[in-house]
């Protein structure tokens, strides 16, 4: 296995030299994903990578995409992502998602990264462009019913032939936010297309058009356009409950959290774990104190209600999740000190999808991915580990 990621960490490249929590990421399972959404709706792929690849690792998802054929273009959703690609040695397209301020034009049109634009901000970026004797590539974001970034669509057409007009502007993509409820997802690309029409009337070149993330490449593949923008389908999950249940296209989960047994209690009737003995035994017990925790990010709503694996079956969570620990109680087996544990993802045959987790812990799975420190150590074993 190597070690990498995005920021330097002390940790060994090793699973068994790694004492506190790390996470496995299968990176052939996300080409195998990506492939089989090009192949779902036809058209190339600018996957969303934003918050750290959704807990995956940005650099390494990143270069391993970067091979999968049919990925036209990489998405982030801030500036020090699309930076960081470029730090790298990315050199696919990048489509910067978040804002940027005037200082930091200068950078963007230095390192060739597309930005999205709705705002009068675009002339920073055409001042930058004028000085550096390059041209600035744009993505037009649009909104049509989101109501969150981008031109109002009734306002759209004067803003694209304003944005076309600038020196040093290139205008390499229009796109719009789905709302992820089919029937107005389909308003919204009528709204979409009429705003188009007056400035392709008028010969504006407008790029690749693209509306359509997760939700609607399974839902709605009708609008796919030009490209689309899978996101959290790309590491094995769906969009929502319902697709999960659906399941139109096979995924593959590709990351496991994982900790050690750092401690093995055997508990009688009444004695108490935690702070403020919050917890306190019911019968004669065995716990088996793991080495993750909030602090890991690692949800604490889930003592109590969820499970963990070790020994390659289910435990229950008790006592509370707390910074650093988590309790199993060992049930129909033995804990030993170092023996590993699976939070989220496979361990044998049993498995703790994050499906299941995601309204135990009263969060969504895009949640309980991003919310993973980008500082624990990221393994990636195989031939695709980036």
């Amino acid at each position: 296995m190597q070690l990498t990621g995005d920021t330097p960490a002390p940790a060994p490249g090793r699973a068994e030299d790694l004492a506190g929590p790390w996470i496995e990421v299968d990176l052939e399972a996300v080409g195998r994903n990506c492939a089989r959404i090009r192949r779902w709706c036809g058209v190339p792929l600018m996957p969303v990578i934003k918050a750290n690849a959704y807990g995956h690792g940005l650099v390494p998802v990143a270069r391993r995409l970067a091979r999968e054929e049919g990925v036209a273009a990489l998405c982030v959703g801030c500036l020090r992502e699309a930076v960081a690609l470029r730090a790298a040695g990315l050199t696919l397209p990048v489509l910067n998602l978040g804002p940027f301020t005037a200082a930091e034009a200068e950078g963007i049109v230095a390192q060739e990264i597309a930005q999205s634009v709705s705002t009068d901000a675009v002339g920073a970026l055409a001042r930058a462009a004028a000085a550096q004797g390059r041209t600035a590539a744009v993505h037009i974001k649009i909104d049509t019913g989101l109501g969150r970034m981008g031109v109002p669509h009734d306002r759209a057409a004067d803003y694209i032939a304003a944005v076309a007009g600038l020196n040093g502007v290139r205008i390499a993509g229009v796109f719009t936010a789905l709302s992820e409820d089919p029937e107005f997802d389909r308003l919204q690309v009528q709204r979409f297309t009429a705003a188009l029409a007056g400035p392709t009337a008028r010969g504006i070149p407008l790029g690749l058009r693209h509306a359509a993330s997760s939700a609607a490449i399974l839902a709605s593949p009708e609008l796919a356009l030009d490209m689309v923008r899978p996101g959290i389908m790309l590491f094995g999950h769906y969009p929502s409950a319902e697709e999960h249940r659906r399941r139109r296209i096979a995924l593959e989960p590709a990351l496991t959290l994982k900790a050690r047994v750092a401690a093995v209690r055997r508990l009688r009737a009444g004695d108490p774990v935690g702070y403020h003995r919050a917890y306190r035994a019911p019968g004669d017990e065995t716990l088996a104190v793991g080495a993750i925790g909030y602090a890991d990010g690692y949800p604490l709503q889930l003592a109590g209600r969820a499970e963990a694996l070790l020994g390659g079956a289910r435990h229950p969570l008790v006592a509370s999740v707390t910074a650093n620990h988590v309790c199993l109680r060992v049930t129909g087996g033995s804990a030993r000190e170092g023996e590993e544990i699976v939070l989220y993802g496979r361990q044998g045959d049993a498995v703790i999808d994050l499906q299941e987790l995601a309204p135990l812990a009263e969060r969504s799975v895009y949640n309980l991915l991003a919310r993973l420190n980008p500082e624990l150590p990221r393994l990636y074993p195989g031939p695709g580990r980036g």
